[in-house]
Order: structure tokens, then C-alpha cells, then sequence
């Protein structure tokens, strides 16, 4: 036996695992990647299964979903079938299941009607297994759901309205993200997978999240077919129907600001419609659904180059791309080295959830169009963090944006932020419609300053004692600028 399922300490286990682990030729098959964990699918002579490695940042209690897997099958309830669960060599919890098919890709009535009947019988599962019930996760409802939720006090104060009037009632086993994505067919059958979310909690919120998700992802038909059959077995009131849609679409803004939403053209007019007809949303006022151009108009700065989609830049060697959560390891090893930001006004994190945090800051203020952060990459190892390039201070009135650089210590004096400079001006100069482009720097940081002359940048003066940096205090700052018209002579 020289397969993985041979390097991985089982814990828990039926009976099958072990005609599956005597089998000669377990041959690993290509499927869709999940956001949390490594999936690997197995094909042997036993049948086809799901390997799935928690490998990333999330470590779930996998010993309770293949408990809470075992009971819900056994009741009939279309989940997958679990095979085994264990630790594999590095520690990692992984989760065998049944294969039971390719992600559903086309939608019909028949569809939605089979995924609310099995969002139903998830709800009205009841746990008399001691084992299940002590393992039950029961989190913080605003804690859990609405990450965020307190940077944003309109959102905040909506929150505080609906659950004063329809409290949170925990009374049922929820799968806390139940959507088309986390569904799987197989000759014309639905089964439910991913159970990394599952809690106890409110069964109005479970059915909303997932109602909020179709009316924005897929359409707003296919949603009421699947409310109408899931109401056929449990009728809710209306009012209440409102409320935890309001509660479900603020976990849908707050995701999408730290980039952990999917996008999908027409989305966000979707949403806005969405707004309009809840009474809980109307009067909330969110940056992201005022009122903006959809096409640039061909004079003044073109925010539609920058803020339309997150703008992916790529010549001479470099490419310029959003940071994302994998990218964590390295972005801690430039962010806890002091030596990086001796002339930065930022004070280094030496924690590394703090800094994990800090890339839903970078999209949520992308979202909010005030500032880009593209990560530094080579274009040979393009999940090689090399450092960070940014745009902020937008000045519409004379088209002028502020720039800002720091790279890892591994990167410096390889030419990585001369490089990755120009290829930033270029963009903003040729597709942004930018007029100036400026950068300050600290008198004493000859470095930058040669990255900036390099790049045509002229040294326009002095301001003396003119700005506050975190960690540094009141500070001089030199002034370097770049005018389109210089860049094109």
C-alpha cells in the first residue's frame, strides 16, 4: 500500500476504509479546489471518494463532522456519505467521504426544489447523539457572521433594530453556508458537502443566507421556487423572512469587503435592487451602492481602470495582482522585519494575525475606493511575495494620486522596486488618465529616492516638520512629482 491514504494516522473509521485501504491502485483524479482546504479525488476499484486536507488557515474539528456526517446520513438526509477521518503526516485533519459528483453547473426549478428540501431536513435534525451535542459548535452570532460588523455603524445600528425585534434563536442544526457551490450531482441526485460552517443556530438566518446567495449569484426566480418549497414544509412570516435577509445581506457586504466574496457580473446591481425592496435596507447607506459612472466619461481620472475590477499589471519580469490570504506567510516576514519600514510610517506587526487581518483592510479599502495595495510578484514564481505597491489620496480635482512601496529585505537592490515602480506610473499615466503622480520620502532614505529619479521623478522641495508618522512621529518629508507630460516626452 504506497497510496496517501497509507501516510494519514486514521482516527475514526467505518468499515469500508479498510477494503479501500487493501486496494492495489488508488489513482488521484483532477476536481474543483475548495477555499479552505486541499481536495483530492480518489478512484479505485472500491469505488470513487474525496479526500479533503485542511492545509490552509482553517483547522475545524473534523472528528465532529464526520460524527454529524454519520448521523445525518444514516437519517436519510442527502449529505456525504463519511468514510474516515484522521491526521495526515503533518498534522493536518483530513475527511474521507463517498464521491457523489461534478458541481452543479446548470440550475433548474427540479434543482432548487431538491436543495431546499435538503436545507430542510438539515434543520429539523435532531441531535440525541450526546457525543453530537457536546460537539455542537455555538458561536457568537454577530461574532461569527458579521466580521467587521463594527467599523461600519449604520450596518451596526440596522443589526441592533432586526434582532431586538426577531432575536436569534438558536434551536436547530445549521450548515451555517449552505449554497449552490457546496452542492454536488450525480445522476440527477443533490448532495450536500462541506460542513466546515455547521453549528447550532437560527434556521430563519440558515434559510436566508442561502435565499440572499441565489437572489445574487444565480437569479431571483430560481430563489422564490426554492423559498416556496422550503415554506411548504415550515411557513415563516414575512416580517420575519425581511428581517433575516437584511441580517444575511450585511454578511454579504462585510465578506465582500474583505474580498471574500465571489464576483459575478451583475452582482452588484442585483444587490442594489435588493436594498431597494427589503424595508430593513432601504435607508442604509453603503459606499459600495452609491451612485457611480459605469463607463469612464474620456475626461478626468478613469476610476473605472482602477476600481471597476482589481487591475492585474504584468511587464519586464513583474506582475502587479491582489494579496490574498496565501499569501499570509509572506507578507508576515515583511511586515514583523523592523529594518523594512526605517523610514515608513508604519509600525511593524509582529503579530501574525494582525496581519492576516490586515488583508481584509487592504480589500476593504479597495472596496471602498480609496486605496490600492497590489502585492510585488515575479513573473517565474508568481505566489513569491516580493513586496508591496500602493495608490492612494485620489485628488479627482487635478488628477494626482499619491504612491507608496516597501519591499521584503530579500528583494532589495535587485532593481524589484524600480521596476515595479514604472510599471505602476505606466498604468496610471496611459489607463488611469493620471495628470501627476506624486511620492514622499523621509530626507534620509537615499534608496527610495533613487527609485524615484529613476523613474523620472523630479525632487520638488522641502516640507519641514509637516507630517505625523506612525512610529515616527512629526517628520520632514521631501516632495518628488511626475506630470504626464514629462512621462510622454
Amino acid at each position: 500500500m504506497s497510496h496517501i491514504l497509507g501516510t494519514i494516522q486514521w482516527e475514526g473509521r467505518q468499515a469500508e476504509l479498510d477494503q479501500l485501504l487493501n486496494c492495489v491502485e488508488v489513482r488521484e483524479q483532477p476536481i474543483e479546489q475548495g477555499f479552505e482546504a486541499e481536495v483530492v479525488r480518489l478512484e479505485s476499484e472500491a469505488g470513487g471518494y474525496v479526500l479533503k486536507i485542511w492545509n490552509k488557515s482553517s483547522r475545524p474539528d473534523v472528528g465532529f463532522q464526520f460524527r454529524l456526517l454519520s448521523g445525518l446520513y444514516s437519517h436519510g438526509t442527502q449529505v456525504s456519505r463519511p468514510i474516515a477521518w484522521g491526521f495526515n503526516d503533518r498534522g493536518e485533519p483530513v475527511l474521507l467521504t463517498a464521491y457523489h459528483g461534478a458541481p452543479v453547473t446548470i440550475v433548474d426549478e427540479k434543482k432548487m426544489s431538491q436543495a431546499a428540501k435538503i436545507l430542510f431536513h438539515i434543520h429539523r435534525f435532531r441531535i440525541n447523539d450526546e457525543s453530537l451535542r457536546l460537539g455542537l459548535p455555538d458561536y457568537d452570532f454577530n461574532g461569527y457572521f458579521l466580521p467587521g460588523l463594527q467599523e461600519d455603524s449604520d450596518m451596526e445600528k440596522l443589526v441592533r433594530v432586526v434582532t431586538k425585534s426577531f432575536p436569534i434563536q438558536k434551536t436547530s442544526l445549521v450548515h451555517g453556508d449552505f449554497h449552490l457551490r457546496n452542492l454536488v450531482e450525480e445522476n440527477d441526485c443533490l448532495t450536500m458537502i462541506d460542513w466546515t460552517n455547521g453549528q447550532l443556530g437560527d434556521p430563519r438566518y440558515d434559510l436566508a443566507w442561502a435565499v440572499v446567495l441565489q437572489k445574487l449569484y444565480v437569479s431571483a426566480k430560481h430563489a422564490d421556487v426554492f423559498l416556496s418549497v422550503y415554506m411548504l414544509e415550515k411557513e415563516i412570516p414575512g416580517d420575519e423572512l425581511d428581517a433575516f435577509e437584511a441580517l444575511a445581506f450585511c454578511r454579504w457586504v462585510l465578506l465582500m469587503r474583505q474580498g471574500h466574496a465571489p464576483k459575478a457580473r451583475g452582482a452588484q446591481e442585483r444587490a442594489a435592487g435588493m436594498m431597494k425592496q427589503n424595508p430593513y435596507l432601504k435607508e442604509l447607506r453603503l459606499p459600495e451602492f452609491a451612485k457611480k459612472p459605469d463607463v469612464w466619461s474620456g475626461e478626468g481620472m478613469n476610476m473605472e481602470a482602477l476600481f471597476a475590477e482589481f487591475p492585474r499589471l504584468e511587464s519586464g519580469g513583474l506582475i502587479l495582482k491582489r494579496i490574498e490570504e496565501r499569501h499570509l506567510d509572506e507578507l508576515f516576514d515583511i511586515y514583523s522585519n523592523d529594518r523594512v519600514f526605517d523610514y515608513c510610517g508604519i509600525i511593524p506587526k509582529h503579530n501574525k494575525t494582525t496581519v492576516k487581518s490586515m488583508i481584509g483592510h487592504f480589500d476593504r479599502d479597495y472596496n471602498k475606493r480609496t486605496r490600492v495595495k497590489w502585492g510585488i510578484f515575479a513573473s517565474d514564481e508568481p505566489e513569491s511575495l516580493l513586496g508591496i505597491m500602493e495608490a492612494f489620496d485620489w485628488n479627482q480635482k487635478v488628477n494626482m494620486v499619491t504612491v507608496g512601496y516597501f519591499l521584503a529585505e530579500s528583494s532589495w537592490g535587485r532593481g524589484v522596486a524600480t521596476n515595479a515602480l514604472g510599471l505602476l506610473v505606466r498604468f496610471l499615466f496611459e489607463e488611469a488618465n493620471v495628470n501627476r503622480i506624486q511620492a514622499e520620502v523621509m530626507p534620509g532614505n537615499e534608496s527610495s529616492k533613487r527609485v524615484l529619479l529613476k523613474n523620472g521623478f523630479v525632487r520638488e522641495g522641502l516640507l519641514r516638520q509637516a507630517s505625523f508618522w506612525s512610529g515616527k512621529g512629526v517628520v520632514d518629508l521631501e516632495v518628488y512629482g511626475l506630470l504626464r507630460g514629462e512621462f510622454e516626452g
